[in-house]
């Protein structure tokens, strides 16, 4: 069987220093269906990186600007680069017609029988538009609120596309139950029961992950680890203004948080030398998967601070979640990363419910100070609770959503 998977988000190569969770349901999906080929259609960038193809997937980039160093449209997220420079959104036309016309001619010359688009706008509208013109069906994911942020951005036409698009798709997936709910209000209950839909978080690369069964937890220094791109909805700015607060509290143990991704750097620095938190936070930079799980399991922490930023963007079910309780860390999620469909407050990790850097600092504080015998009880619970979500058992919940 044949898949187009049309996304705005894919690593041309190992080294391409974006979020690779598309790839790895790839990767997954290819590793125990064997039988499914997958080609790949995301945008070209300003880069001069060059796309390989592997046994997984071929990729094909298409190009949408010109000249092409402007290619920047999809370089931190699409969301995120409109709010940045607002000269972008003369860009959204070319990238929608271009990707438009590049999914047309990549599933007439493949014969595809099936397009998966990642993403509601403007992969899922334009895998609809190709699904009507070439009768083949269609199923995609939507990761977050780019629903609801299409609604508001195209008054009574955009209700009318989402609920057009829905209703002709062959399968639709969330990465949460609250991001289906999003979806849910645009029908009624009967409407909302003929669509097949199905919740299934994006899952982790688990084969690839070596589990560290002497990890030292009597350390001198307690290590929160954040793992994201640098983007208002991580809340990376609440975690650093919260480190300031924790600064201040009586803790049983020194604190460095470390910082691994890329984005809005220097905004952040700027927020580290005002409270000179300079010998306590580190910028790591990007990490990439091999790196990544050995930092997740060096932390004593994974803290996932998400918030709802000002353009309405919100998280689906960030995947370093998931990828911290796999590698036995235990984990702090703000319960608007959705983690509270998985995570339960002080049993399996822990949650914060109004994300703020003063109770967060507070909640901070009190995991430091917890006995090292209770953490590891969280920890274990947090590890059995995330099986679901290995490799071959993600792979066989999109398999049935696909097929």
């Amino acid at each position: 069987m044949k898949i187009a998977i049309v996304t705005s988000t894919f690593p041309k190569s190992s080294f391409d220093n974006v979020p690779k969770f598309v790839e790895t349901q790839v990767i997954n999906l290819k590793t125990n269906f064997p039988n499914l080929e997958f080609y790949i259609l995301a945008p070209q960038d300003n880069s001069r990186e060059t796309s390989l193809n592997t046994k997984y997937y071929k990729q094909i980039r298409f190009n949408y600007f010109w000249p092409k160093h402007f290619q920047k449209l999809t370089n931190n997220g699409i969301i995120n680069q409109l709010k940045q420079n607002v000269l972008y959104y003369f860009m959204v036309p070319f990238f929608v017609f271009a990707e438009l016309f590049a999914l047309i001619r990549l599933v007439k010359q493949e014969d595809i029988d099936l397009i998966y688009a990642h993403w509601f706008f403007p992969q899922a509208v334009n895998a609809f538009i190709v699904s009507k013109i070439l009768n083949v069906p269609f199923s995609f994911t939507s990761h977050s609120s780019d629903l609801v942020i299409v609604d508001k951005k195209i008054p009574i036409l955009g209700k009318l596309i989402i609920r057009k698009v829905c209703l002709n798709a062959k399968s639709i997936s969330t990465p949460s139950k609250k991001i289906m709910s999003l979806i849910k209000e645009y029908f009624s209950d009967e409407e909302f029961k003929k669509i097949n839909h199905h919740v299934i978080p994006m899952g982790i690369n688990s084969n690839n992950i070596s589990l560290d069964t002497k990890k030292n937890t009597n350390k001198s220094v307690f290590e929160i680890l954040f793992v994201g791109r640098f983007a208002e909805k991580k809340g990376v700015e609440v975690l650093i203004e919260s480190i300031n607060f924790l600064m201040q509290k009586s803790i049983s143990k020194k604190i460095k948080l470390k910082l691994a991704g890329e984005g809005e750097e220097e905004k952040y620095k700027h927020i580290i030398n005002k409270f000179d938190l300079d010998n306590v936070v580190q910028f790591v930079g990007y990490l990439n998967e091999k790196d990544k799980y050995k930092a997740i399991q060096a932390a004593d922490l994974i803290v996932v601070p998400s918030i709802n930023s000002s353009t309405g963007d919100i998280e689906g079910l960030p995947v370093v979640v998931l990828e911290g309780l796999y590698c036995q860390t235990a984990v702090l999620a703000s319960e608007n990363t959705n983690a509270n469909e998985i995570i339960e407050d002080s049993v399996n990790g822990f949650i914060i419910k109004n994300i703020n850097p003063y109770d967060l600092a507070k909640k901070l504080s009190e995991i430091i100070n917890l006995d090292s015998k209770i953490i590891q009880e969280i920890v274990n619970a947090g590890s059995s609770s995330v099986k679901e979500f290995s490799s071959k058992k993600n792979s066989e919940n999109f398999y049935k959503f696909l097929i």
